[in-house]
């Protein structure tokens, strides 16, 4: 009877570990901008690691190739010439539910650094959240606090 009982834990166990596994969404994270692939890199490690502790989001890193692609699959999306069925149908080819794409400038004029990122959910287009801050660049310690601070904004219930 113990047996029994035990499987049947670990069989409900498993089925709630797996059912919330599912229910995360993925997201690919994409950085662009005016910087070098280094500072990029710091950015995009800042972003993953506040995604990291997240249990809403599955992150995954996408590189340029994966937007150019993504680009030119809505591109052809909005011109009307692929049903809303197939739309959905990219989504799932390109493994991600949404993306999160930031840019960063660091204007060597003023020595502000700028971040806007947004939340694109993939199949629609649409925009979920965008997010867009300034600092005084002092360093690469600016860029991982911003990139922080805008991962937190967009992915957080509670922040507007």
């Amino acid at each position: 009877m113990k047996k029994i009982a035990v499987f049947i834990f670990l069989l409900l166990s498993c089925m709630v570990f797996a059912e919330s596994a599912f229910a995360a969404k993925k997201v690919a994270v994409y950085v662009e901008g005016d910087i070098s692939n280094d500072d990029k890199s710091i950015v995009s490690s800042a972003v993953l690691a506040r995604m990291s502790g997240n249990k809403d989001y599955v992150a995954f890193e996408r590189n340029e190739a994966f937007i150019n692609a993504l680009y030119e699959e809505q591109d052809y999306q909005l011109s009307g010439e692929v049903p809303e069925k197939e739309i959905r149908k990219v989504g799932e080819r390109l493994g991600v539910d949404y993306v999160l794409a930031v840019n960063v400038i660091v204007n060597e004029d003023d020595g502000m650094c700028h971040v806007a990122a947004k939340l694109i959910e993939l199949e629609t287009g649409e925009i979920i959240k965008t997010v867009n801050l300034n600092r005084k660049y002092v360093d690469t310690g600016t860029l991982t606090a911003l990139a922080n601070n805008v991962a937190y904004r967009l992915l957080n219930k509670k922040s507007k």
